[in-house]
């Protein structure tokens, strides 16, 4: 970035007292064993910080430079005095006795000064605020301005002070009681002194131009998360006592900061801050290396408009390459200045995959350089292929993106953190990281910052429920206002959800274009809709309603000469059966003896899991050379979402239209070198048909009615219940609408009854989840004060915080992750890995193999019985998980030496093959899986 400088205002008319070099800042008792001293002046830290903030604003993050200069309306040259100033007084809460007390040395030593230590107590940062709120004002800021700058540089240990806090702490406005601030007038004018000294440095003098108040709510409290990131960000990496290293009261501000700048260099290049790609402006075909699909045609065609933040909603059947074309939106937007990535996933599961296809893309894309690329979910850690970008990162540093070694992305250890994974430039992972940025948790803004000016990419947008879908919403109303263009991918969205992420980013809706279609949005403007042809002929899928009972046989005919199937159910327990009823068949020689049978679901420890997956990747997928002749799938929903696979036969249960659609699309996904056997050579669907069909009233739908809403399902099966095909993609929106939107379904008058009564049910409880999630959520951008309740202090993936208190991203029954163990007494081993033996009762975390090793065999459990026990026996995981930060909230679960363990009267057994049963898996004589 050029054309930016930071100079010194000229020479200020107060002298710096010198005492003000005696308030600490830093301390740590630690180093004066090292030689040096055990405390740094506050003012020395204080520009430390300023140093990282410059550092960033004008060499890494110049766009958040543009967008805070563009909020309070001045040219960036003359903003960046202003913001460096901002961040400078983040720490001024530190000069007041409630924190220079709390290192006795230095108390003494302010003491024998002429200070005086009323007794209070209170954070620095509340005290920041409201001595940040008069130095600003002092200095010409609108009162307004001062007090949301002040708030925004206090909230950097990751609350806002709330205006019922402040009014506690003042006896007017911007001024502290005596308690606080001292009562003797020495401590006032340090402080004087102290700001006086930071404005000099920060180039702020009389004749400097003022920033005005940003113009309207929702750019004023975007500004405020904007500059509470930056300032959090700039105080962690000045923080750094190893770069920042203590030092004593030097002989002026200037001379200090000249130090502090080199330093601030080293800080940031060792954080692995890096820019993100820049590349040329790039057709699809030179990017991709292939000719372009009609999606991606219309892309490059709606890409000129794509001026400002924006919304791009994608809506095209299954295999048309909308990853692809995400990425074709970003690498577009990088050129014109986009500060990077961030591809949002339902899954940690589709997450792990397309973190692979984005590590690819950038290789292929920007050979030779260097970019951060990071995986975010909460089992990051335990990704291989996230560790080998974290160890390449050692041997890969680059500030500036100048390729070091061979290129390619890596992962910097800086950024692993969950708070600070949303600030690299480029990262893959669950949509719950991103959300979490709209809930009131500490540091919510931190997340809002990092995602800031980027593209966000969501995937699967249609698979939430209301609950998330409120906090979905939430998030873009402040993506939108943060600068962002958000791309959001479905092959089955209905037309009202559309509307409302639409109105949710601020613009108008408009009259959809025919499916498949691009709907572009730009926010206080309206939308516009474009079709585009698929990229295949219309596949007809056969459908066929299969009783439960006869489908094992019924199966095994249909593979008799060969063939992959899959067989998706809508709960584990059901996924577990059904595999035991086809090895059964196997067995008695009823299936091919050559037939590979897999079992794919959640309740299977994470190794396993992982594995599984990568082998139905390796089977299923695009590939020849690891098909097998025959194959049956069994497996749960996480079949259905983003991963690539490609089955000759599907059986399904019954799920909601757009999740069988969803499912549809994994039928003949592929065009094949071999042909496939006779018997599935056209794509076929099996529909399980659910319980008493035949009633007047409809069937009913068992397990399924827990896992998915009642009255969908009902209106899903009116839609399907009559087919004998459907048409892929031109059936995929009439069946969407029919079951989501608005015209009732036309049946018989005890079918209409009950669904009607369903609809109630299901209205009743969307309004319950969408008022849990506004209880939660922060306010909209343009309300009053959103940042007024950020200061909750729950742990959001604590399972002993009651449901109603955690800021969750998703509804659902309460689950605990349990490390299925052997042995007895404290000394046990993993029941995966018997060669890992752990000292449970250690205060002491387990050596960094045995957490991996534990981390990788933890499982799941949401039996609510189960769930309650655990927690009321142990409270809290063992010792040695609580010292562990990654296994802090995790908890054991005991086995006998066969696997089993009872708990709340419910058996648990680990089966290598099933993964962890909960309870018996008996089928009634009159069931069948």
């Amino acid at each position: 970035m050029t054309g930016v400088s930071l100079s010194p205002a000229p020479s200020s008319p107060l002298t710096l007292d010198p005492r003000v070099w005696q308030l600490w800042g830093k301390a740590d008792p630690t180093r004066a064993s090292e030689g040096g001293p055990d405390w740094h002046p506050l003012l020395c830290h204080v520009l430390d910080v300023v140093a990282c903030a410059e550092r960033l604003l004008v060499h890494v993050r110049p766009d958040r430079l543009d967008a805070l200069a563009a909020a309070i309306a001045l040219p960036r040259e003359a903003a960046l005095p202003w913001v460096l100033f901002f961040v400078a007084l983040h720490d001024l809460g530190k000069a007041t006795p409630p924190f220079q007390v709390k290192v006795a040395a230095r108390a003494q030593a302010l003491l024998d000064l002429g200070l005086d230590f009323p007794n209070r107590d209170e954070p620095h940062g509340s005290l920041s605020t409201v001595l940040t709120t008069k130095a600003l004002t002092e200095h010409g800021l609108p009162p307004r301005l001062a007090r949301w700058v002040a708030r925004s540089v206090g909230a950097h240990h990751g609350e806002f002070a709330s205006l019922g806090k402040l009014g506690e702490l003042e006896q007017e406005k911007g001024v502290l009681h005596p308690g606080y601030a001292g009562d003797k007038p020495l401590w006032a004018l340090l402080r004087t002194h102290l700001v006086q000294a930071l404005a000099g440095v920060c180039g702020i003098s009389p004749s400097t131009a003022r920033p005005s108040l940003p113009q309207g709510a929702a750019n004023r409290h975007a500004f405020a998360a904007d500059l509470a990131g930056l300032t959090s960000v700039a105080d962690w990496l000045g923080s750094n006592a190893d770069v920042f290293a203590y030092v004593e009261p030097p002989a002026s501000p200037a001379d200090y900061l000249a130090l502090a700048r080199e330093r601030a260099v080293r800080a940031v290049d060792a954080a692995g801050w890096r820019l993100p790609p820049r590349p040329p402006r790039r057709t699809f075909r030179e990017l991709f290396d292939k000719d372009p699909w009609p999606l991606h045609e219309a892309v490059e065609e709606l890409l000129p408009a794509l001026r400002g933040p924006s919304l791009v909603v994608v809506e095209a059947p299954m295999g048309e390459g909308k990853t692809e074309a995400a990425l074709t939106i970003f690498d577009a937007l990088a050129a014109r200045g986009a500060s990077g990535l961030y591809f949002a996933l339902p899954t940690q599961a589709t997450s792990n995959q397309i973190f692979g296809r984005v590590e690819r893309f950038l290789r292929a894309a920007f050979p030779g350089e260097t970019h951060g690329l990071h995986l975010v979910h909460g089992d990051a850690g335990l990704s291989e292929r996230y560790d080998a970008l974290k160890a390449r990162a050692f041997a890969m540093r680059s500030v500036d993106g100048v390729a070091r070694g061979e290129g390619g992305p890596v992962a910097d250890a800086w950024f692993a953190r969950s708070k600070r994974a949303l600030l690299a430039p480029l990262a893959v992972g669950t949509v719950d990281q991103a959300l979490l940025g709209v809930l009131g948790v500490r540091h919510a803004f931190l997340r809002l910052h990092g995602l800031a000016g980027k593209v966000v990419v969501i995937d699967e947008v249609h698979a939430y429920d209301t609950y998330t879908s409120e906090l979905l919403d939430r998030l873009l109303s402040w993506l939108g206002a943060l600068g962002a263009t958000v791309v959001l991918l479905s092959a089955t969205l209905p037309a009202a959800r559309r509307d409302a992420l639409v109105r949710a980013f601020g613009a108008a809706p408009c009259p959809p274009a025919a499916y498949p279609r691009i709907t572009l949005a730009t926010a206080g403007a309206s939308s516009s809709s474009t079709s585009f042809p698929a990229r295949r002929a219309p596949v007809t899928v056969s459908l066929v309603w299969q009783p439960a009972p006869t489908l094992p046989e019924r199966l095994a005919q249909a593979l008799s000469g060969g063939g992959c199937a899959v067989w998706i159910v809508n709960t584990v327990r059901r996924a577990q059966q059904t595999y035991l009823a086809l090895r059964a068949l196997r067995d008695r020689g009823l299936l091919p003896a050559d037939l590979d049978l897999g079992l794919l679901h959640a309740r299977f420890p994470f190794d396993a899991r992982a594995g599984r997956e990568r082998s139905a990747e390796a089977s299923f997928g695009p590939g020849e050379a690891s098909r097998p002749r025959a194959a049956i799938l069994v497996g749960t929903q996480v079949l259905e979402q983003s991963l690539d696979l490609d089955f000759d036969l599907m059986i399904t249960e019954l799920a909601p239209v757009d999740l069988v659609l969803q499912r549809a699309g994994r039928l003949h996904r592929h065009t094949r070198e071999k042909p496939r056997p006779r018997a599935v050579e056209r794509p076929t669907l099996w529909l399980v048909r659910p319980e008493h069909d035949e009633r007047p009233e409809g069937p009913e739908f068992g397990a399924s009615a827990l896992i998915y809403t009642p009255s969908v399902l009902l209106r899903s099966w009116l839609a399907l219940r009559d087919r004998a095909e459907i048409v892929l993609p031109t059936d995929i929106e009439p069946l969407i609408e029919s079951v989501y939107g608005d015209a009732a379904p036309a049946a018989a008058a005890e079918l209409t009854a009950r669904l009607a009564e369903l609809d109630r049910e299901s209205e009743a409880q969307e309004r319950t989840e969408k008022n849990k999630a506004l209880m939660i959520e922060l306010a909209a951008p343009d309300a009053n004060d959103p940042f007024h309740d950020l200061a909750r202090v729950f742990e959001d993936e604590d399972p002993r915080i009651h449901r109603s208190l955690r800021a969750k991203t998703r509804l659902g029954e309460p689950s605990v992750e349990v490390v299925p163990v052997i042995g007895r007494g404290a000394r046990v081993v993993l029941a995966g890995d018997p060669g890992v033996t752990i000292d449970l009762d250690s205060k002491d975390p387990p050596p960094h193999h045995a957490v991996v090793a534990a981390a990788r065999q933890a499982v799941g459990i949401t039996h609510r019985g189960v769930v309650d026990a655990l927690l009321r026996d142990q409270a809290r995981g063992p010792a040695c998980f609580e010292a562990s930060g990654h296994l802090r909230f995790h908890h054991v679960l005991r086995l006998d030496d066969a696997g089993r363990t009872t708990i709340a009267g419910v058996s648990l057994t680990l089966d290598p093959e099933l993964g962890l049963v909960v309870g018996s898996l008996e089928l009634p004589d009159n069931e069948a899986p």
